[in-house]
């Protein structure tokens, strides 16, 4: 993001375990799970390949409620930019494009009903939702059992933090549990912070040092002092972090691939908006979501933007953890 002001905004609506319970479900509804992306709200080169597209399907179709066959489309309110799930495609620019706007516009493809996206500000997606201004929402949303009480989830990815390093420099930096004693950067206020205070609790614990964590006001300074070796290591969200390795291919960064958390640590589902007493239209949207995974359409969209570890192979619907 441009300013510290709107990646505090970002901070506070991907990390809901970072932030106290607000007063009215209006409030938390407003709020979300991951931390800033260290990556500008323009598109990259690693956004120029193909969208993948999709054939529509007849049964599915006949299954979308018949207002929004009539109307020929369905409108999904979104909130850029946060890379790569929604960014703009050019500095000024009002066209979307992103890992959520593809995936969207493909399930549109496949019920046959276009995705029609309009931008909105964040603070007025649920409201608006829940008013009847827009259909759907797809905006980076993490399934949470307090926004389940007024919104379902179609939920279509995994996703959570993980750790970036320079190529070749890993120095034996694994998994998180090899941070003891390690100079580790993140952005200030972001979920990623949280994770490494209770890590550097379990380091003391088992009589190791602590993790050195180092914040930042933007990702972007985090990054920085890693590529100029003020830090060894960055925590970030893993498809930021994916997405920024993936955009430059002279980028002298890489992820660190934990077996054990192939989606990140403290990974939550994440999904599509739907209207409460919409069930046909979320059935669509699920059956149609499941169509793309199964064809292959949904892998193609999520390495495009390089997030190919927040892939889960079933769509459900209101999975959410807590």
């Amino acid at each position: 993001m441009s300013s510290f002001t709107r990646a505090a905004v970002r901070g506070s609506r991907r990390n809901p375990r970072a932030i106290p319970a607000m007063a009215t479900a209006a409030l938390v509804l407003t709020l979300g799970a991951c931390s800033n992306p260290p990556v500008s709200g323009s598109a990259s080169p690693a956004t120029e390949s193909p969208m993948p597209t999709a054939e529509a399907d007849p049964a599915l179709q006949a299954l979308v409620p018949e207002k929004y066959r009539t109307a020929g489309r369905i409108h999904v309110a979104t909130n850029a930019p946060y890379a790569p799930y929604e960014m703009f495609t050019s500095a000024g620019s009002k066209d979307l494009t992103g890992l959520e706007i593809d995936l969207g516009k493909a399930v549109g493809q496949k019920l046959g009903v276009p995705f029609v996206f309009s931008q909105q500000p964040y603070d007025g997606l649920f409201p608006g939702l829940q008013a009847g201004k827009y259909d759907l929402l797809m905006a980076a949303l993490f399934d949470t059992r307090e926004r389940e009480r007024t919104v379902d989830f179609v939920n279509y990815s995994r996703s959570g933090s993980a750790l970036l390093v320079l190529k070749g420099k890993a120095d034996g930096i694994g998994t998180l549990h090899d941070l003891c004693g390690v100079q580790v950067a993140a952005q200030k206020g972001s979920a990623q912070v949280v994770l490494l205070q209770q890590q550097s609790a379990a380091c003391a614990k088992a009589g190791k040092p602590a993790v050195q964590v180092k914040t930042f006001p933007q990702f972007s300074d985090a990054q920085l002092a890693l590529k100029t070796g003020t830090v060894k290591v960055v925590a970030g969200d893993l498809p930021a972090l994916g997405y920024a390795v993936r955009q430059d291919p002279a980028s002298p960064y890489e992820v660190v691939k934990d077996p054990k958390a192939p989606n990140g640590y403290q990974s939550s589902l994440t999904g599509i908006g739907v209207p409460k007493g919409q069930p046909k239209l979320r059935e669509a949207i699920r059956l149609a979501l499941q169509a793309l995974i199964d064809d292959g359409t949904y892998d193609r969209i999520l390495a495009r933007y390089g997030a190919s570890g927040i892939a889960i192979g079933k769509a459900v619907v209101n999975q959410a953890q807590g």
